[in-house]
């Protein structure tokens, strides 16, 4: 006798969920750069869909921190100013800051430390071929790792916005990497100190890890003002 096994239905993903990943996509490949204007009918028109899951997509990714809604003006990407960066700096330490904190009281698990050390090993490897998005997109990936380990849907959510937004003045931050050769040494210092459990110094060599980027980014944007 044949007993059958139940599948348990995965829920599809709603036609705005679809335009909002593809807009999102776009928007981080640099298709649709900082200062566009996002017009309904235009991506209605190219998702050949209605306006209305259009315009969900459009709302969510306001929320997110992608797009901006002013008054007479529409919705148009985010450009990220000095001021964005600073506060988009700021809130991505408080939330790491809560994330390290939890996994130093619970200890790091060992596949967390096995994927921060290939996230080292690829951000070293890039930094040497001078391969710069290679080394951001490590770079992220291991603040973001680290955030997701510590089992916090909301913190992570919260978190994958600000590492979205991130992403977004991706050029601005491209060549702040040439110049932090101590890139890779401060990310393997921090996946040391997670794994030892040393809290006090992980929060101090984080906050001096911020702090050391927002300064090279903050003079990198006044070398570069055109950026």
């Amino acid at each position: 006798m044949r007993t059958s096994t139940r599948r348990k239905d995965v829920p599809k993903p709603t036609l705005a969920a679809v335009v909002t990943a593809q807009v999102r996509d776009r928007i981080l490949d640099g298709t649709y750069p900082p200062g566009t204007q996002m017009n309904e009918v235009e991506l209605a028109t190219r998702f050949a869909t209605s306006r209305g899951p259009v315009r969900e997509a459009l709302q969510r990714l306001v929320q997110d921190g992608l797009l901006l809604s002013a008054p007479h003006k529409g919705i148009t990407v985010r450009a990220m100013t000095s001021e964005d960066l600073d506060d988009l700096y700021f809130a991505r330490a408080a939330l790491e800051r809560a994330a390290v904190t939890r996994l130093t009281e619970r200890g790091a698990p060992a596949a967390l430390l096995a994927t921060l050390e290939q996230d080292v090993r690829r951000m070293a490897l890039a930094v040497d071929e001078h391969r710069w998005v290679d080394v951001a997109v490590a770079d992220l990936g291991f603040h973001s790792h680290v955030v997701d380990a510590a089992g916090s849907e909301r913190l992570s959510a919260m978190y994958a916005s600000l590492a979205d937004q991130t992403r977004l003045c991706l050029n601005i931050m491209l060549g702040t990497y040439k110049g932090r050769t101590e890139l890779v040494d401060e990310h393997d210092e921090l996946m040391r100190l997670l794994a030892a459990g040393d809290r006090d110094a992980l929060l101090t060599a984080l906050d001096r890890h911020f702090g050391d980027a927002m300064t090279t980014l903050h003079h990198h944007r006044h070398e570069h003002p055109t950026d």
